[in-house]
């Protein structure tokens, strides 16, 4: 399913403020009879016109998949943050098979049905690639490339991760 995901456009991400919120353990809504499913809560306030936030939910491997409950955690966070929330899927081990980590947007249609957008890795062929290199060069890097309470994790001026 995550194979063939169309670009997002760096002009839908916003650009991030300050981390208001870091939960490794963060409990979710998952399927039907009050399951639940744990994963990593990061959200950054925005500085986009309006304001609002930025939710990243990486996986952890408890619980549900969080690519399962993508309506229910958009919902979830609606609720706790307010209507004017983009939330991110942030997979450390893909299932598509690249090897490597990815970075989603979760776009919810009209019908409650969860879309996504590949935000990164994309190929430099593509179109939208050189806008979303731009955003995760001042923004991306520091949700993928080690999360805030990991060790080892410092940002650098320019804003993006570093070790």
């Amino acid at each position: 399913m995550m194979q063939a995901l169309t670009p997002a456009s760096a002009g839908g991400l916003p650009p991030l403020a300050e981390l208001v919120a870091d939960e490794p353990f963060w409990r979710y809504p998952a399927g039907t009879a009050g399951r639940e499913g744990v994963a990593h809560l990061r959200v950054w306030a925005t500085t986009a016109d309006p304001a609002g936030y930025l939710a990243v939910v990486t996986e952890t491997g408890c619980g549900a998949l969080v690519t399962e409950s993508a309506g229910q955690i958009r919902a979830e966070l609606a609720r706790r943050y307010g209507p004017s929330v983009v939330l991110l899927e942030h997979c450390l081990a893909p299932e598509n098979g690249e090897g490597a980590e990815s970075l989603d947007l979760v776009r919810i249609g009209a019908d409650g049905s969860p879309h996504w957008l590949r935000i990164w890795p994309t190929p430099q062929d593509n179109p939208r690639h050189a806008g979303l290199e731009l955003w995760m060069a001042a923004y991306g890097y520091q949700i993928v490339a080690n999360p805030a309470t990991w060790s080892g994790w410092r940002p650098n001026e320019g804003g993006a991760a570093g070790t």
